[in-house]
């Protein structure tokens, strides 16, 4: 039976328990040919024609099973030198050899090789590895009782006990490797996916709420007294994009995007979302007491990022940036794709801000005017009807 088919790409599928027992079996299967060719000269030599034809069949079957795993061909004579010719000769060099000679110890080779397995569930593992060792027990006390076949001296019989117990030690140390070795690649893989998933993260959520989301806080939700909301929106987009491919249209937001969000970075403010062609940036919602000369320095780095934009790719666009300051309730919705948004009169009056504004300028609200520091100078518009609020003093950035 074939546990796999015969292709080339068949070295690419091992993982997890597949690679420990490939790795061991690349160190296993040489060993097994080179060790039964060894015992069939000696026991040869010693006239122990029973176990020296027995190892012309085990040297054959561990060569069989170095070439097959050679080319990646896992199939039975793979798997079974370890599962089934090694308890067998362990049983027959028992029986023929005695108790003292120690090959009964051999079965411990195929029982630490046995968790390898990848074919074999956790029960099928644990089950074998009883039959295992109630067979070679049953054939061990069979030896003691009834002496050895072969006459052998009890020098000799040392012997073999030592290099048994040499075998089964390289081997035991061989796998206790292989899977130490495993454990640190496992390790490494979680570590790097760990990272990724964080990473990945902290892309949709501040550092602090991805904390409490991780830490099960339910619902996350915070209120949030002086807060700057910023929108931006690209006035003439619309029309433009009905002439782009959405390969372009992606690849020109991605673009104006990116250098709103290093900005962004650069001065410590919170990307809230982008809708189509319009982009939230919030400051405050850490408590810093400058959000509101944080979001000016932001939405000035953002006009000139604009500027540098449309010039790059020869584009007749606009934009429109509206600010205000104010109480804003924060959290996260949502279970599924779950989002960070803000949400109350603060953040429709920015929006308003941007919508009643004029292209290629900042407009603020008086409240955010109020804050700012006096090396921003401002001048005002009067009071401006808002849609769904009532008329507010508004002011335009100079800068």
């Amino acid at each position: 039976m074939r546990f796999w088919s015969n292709t080339s790409s068949l070295a690419t599928e091992f993982i997890g328990d597949q690679t420990r027992i490939l790795a061991a079996l690349w160190i296993g299967l040489p060993l097994g040919v080179i060790s039964h060719a060894g015992f069939l000269i000696l026991f040869w030599v010693l006239d122990f024609p029973v176990l020296a034809f027995f190892n012309i069949f085990s040297f054959a079957l561990f060569s069989f099973a170095t070439w097959q795993l050679y080319k990646y061909n896992l199939n039975w004579a793979v798997y079974g030198c370890i599962l089934i010719e090694v308890p067998l000769h362990a049983a027959l060099a028992t029986l023929y050899l005695g108790f003292n000679s120690g090959f009964w110890l051999l079965v411990f080779i195929s029982i630490a090789f046995i968790p390898l397995y990848p074919m074999l569930s956790r029960a099928a593992r644990g089950l074998i590895g009883i039959l295992l060792v109630l067979g070679i027990g049953t054939v061990a006390l069979l030896a003691i009782a009834n002496g050895s076949i072969y006459v052998i001296s009890s020098t000799l019989s040392s012997l073999f006990l030592m290099m048994n117990l040499i075998v089964l030690a390289l081997i035991v140390t061989m796998i206790i490797v292989s899977y130490d070795l495993a454990v640190q690649r496992a390790e490494d893989a979680i570590k790097i996916e760990y990272d990724r998933a964080e990473s990945l993260l902290l892309n949709v959520l501040p550092a602090r709420i991805s904390t409490r989301l991780k830490s099960n806080e339910e619902p996350l939700a915070d209120n949030h007294d002086q807060v700057s909301v910023l929108f931006a929106d690209i006035a003439g987009f619309t029309n433009l994009s009905r002439n782009l491919t959405a390969r372009d249209l992606v690849s020109l937001l991605n673009d104006l995007f990116t250098r709103f969000d290093e900005s962004v970075k650069e001065l410590g403010a919170e990307k809230i979302k982008t809708i189509g062609d319009a982009y939230m940036v919030a400051t405050g919602l850490g408590g810093e007491d400058d959000h509101a000369e944080k979001i000016v320095d932001l939405a000035i780095a953002m006009q000139e990022g604009f500027n540098n934009f449309t010039k790059k790719h020869d584009l007749d666009l606009q934009l429109r940036i509206g600010i205000h300051s104010g109480a804003v309730v924060a959290g996260v919705i949502g279970k599924q794709k779950f989002s960070y948004d803000l949400w109350g009169n603060t953040v429709n009056v920015a929006s308003r801000m941007e919508s009643e504004g004029i292209a290629n300028r900042i407009q603020i609200s008086a409240e955010t005017y109020a804050l700012l520091p006096q090396r921003f100078a401002a001048v005002s518009r009067g009071e401006i009807q808002i849609k769904g609020h009532r008329a507010r003093e508004c002011f335009l950035l100079e800068c």
